[in-house]
């Protein structure tokens, strides 16, 4: 199996790249400064780039995007902006330009988090992007052709980036590996349209 992984070097990111790779798939890793497999989520043509010069894809996990972190009195316009140019339309514009290059019954993950529907202070522009993937996922999943899969991983705060004592949106911190086991079911089972959750 064929799987790129976008995002390969960020937390989660590098630990799907090298669970994945350890477990015996044909990994290509890519993030925005890659000398080999660079990419920009932010840009169309970015993502359409890498699709070609890569082989024929089985899969493709997305661990990349971002968004504004403040109070809501201090967020403007262009701060909503920065996650959903970022995060939302960057996962999205990836679900647009993979489902053509992808091999029959291929599997698209998205990720998103605990942020999508428990609130944490200054993350309001975080939850709006969390909250639209969400719907994305489960209604483009009904219209992908080819038996294409589409779905999000959800995580919490993860062990290491935050401390195993404290609280992040209401709950503790996973650890990476709980996290990684929701990216394989991801990959490995006929699932499509499903927020694997945990946190």
């Amino acid at each position: 199996m064929k799987i790129l992984v976008v995002g390969a070097t960020g937390t989660i990111g590098s630990a799907i790249y090298n669970s994945f790779k350890g477990a015996g798939y044909e990994v290509f890793g890519a993030h925005r400064h890659s000398d080999s497999h660079p990419i920009d989520i932010t840009n169309k043509e970015s993502i359409a780039n890498i699709f070609k010069t890569l082989p024929k894809l089985d899969a493709v996990i997305n661990a990349a995007g971002t968004a504004s972190w403040k109070p809501l009195a201090e967020l403007t316009e262009e701060d909503y902006y920065v996650g959903i140019q970022s995060k939302l339309m960057g996962q999205v514009n990836l679900v647009h330009v993979a489902k053509d290059y992808l091999a029959d019954k291929g599997s698209i993950t998205l990720t998103t988090g605990i942020l999508a529907e428990h609130y944490e202070p200054n993350a309001v522009a975080l939850s709006l992007v969390n909250g639209a993937l969400h719907s994305f996922v489960n209604a483009a999943s009904n219209e992908l052709e080819r038996g294409i899969r589409l779905n999000v991983v959800a995580p919490g705060a993860i062990l290491g980036d935050f401390p195993a004592d404290q609280k992040f949106a209401g709950h503790f911190p996973i650890s990476i590996e709980k996290a990684i086991k929701l990216y394989q079911q991801a990959l490995t089972e006929n699932i499509t349209g499903q927020i694997l959750k945990k946190y």
